[in-house]
């Protein structure tokens, strides 16, 4: 496994030279605490980095829109790395959202409750259910279907501490510079959902996903 500072200056150049440049791609080659230094040290570079001149068009038609989301979501929200490894784990095993939920139902014993299950794992997706109340049943269920290990899906939902969405720390760089770009919004209306659980009574399926 490549160590932080090759990481670090791997990244360095391929931004230099003009390149894609996506910090998920080398966050991915390390994990744990490792992990956590290459995402301060990218972030640090990138503050203090020259700024290029802001192109909307080509930023909207570029992959750095999902970049951006995804790594906002995992520094700021409650699912550690989640935001960006559980989608591209999910393209890697080619299996759709909508397909992964029912298998993942099924696999929990909670086919009638199919509704259910898939808001909890879109709140997974997108940082916003705690990974720590999440049961090893659901990481090892959802790990056989992406093909990762329960163990490791654990480590990369709690990587980064698991402090309150709003009470996060800021975003980092490569994050707060593209968020704060024309026309930029830091409110996602489209990703809200609607908490139900005050007037639902609490059963199995919340249990596993929010551990109390």
């Amino acid at each position: 496994m490549a160590d932080v500072e090759t990481l670090l200056n791997e990244y360095i150049a391929e931004h230099r030279a003009g390149g894609d440049a996506d910090p998920r791609s080398y966050l991915g080659r390390v994990t744990g605490t490792d992990r956590s230094e290459l995402a301060a040290l990218i972030d640090g570079y990138l503050s203090r980095a020259p700024r290029q001149q802001f192109d909307k068009a080509a930023y909207e038609v570029s992959r750095a829109p999902e970049v951006v989301e995804a790594l906002a979501g995992s520094l700021q929200g409650e699912a550690g790395l989640w935001p960006s490894l559980l989608p591209r784990l999910r393209n890697r095993a080619r299996v759709a959202r909508s397909e992964l939920v029912a298998e993942l139902a099924a696999r929990l014993g909670a086919e009638g409750q199919r509704e259910k299950v898939g808001r909890y794992y879109h709140e997974m997706e997108t940082g916003r259910l705690p990974a720590k109340g999440v049961s090893d049943d659901v990481l090892e269920a959802l790990g056989q279907i992406v093909g990762q290990s329960r163990e490791a899906l654990r480590e990369a939902g709690e990587a980064f501490g698991q402090g309150p969405v709003g009470q996060a720390p800021t975003a980092p760089a490569f994050a707060r510079a593209a968020r704060t770009g024309p026309g930029s919004t830091e409110t996602d209306e489209a990703h809200e959902l609607l908490d139900d659980s005050s007037s639902v009574e609490f059963d199995e399926v919340d249990r596993l996903f929010r551990g109390r």
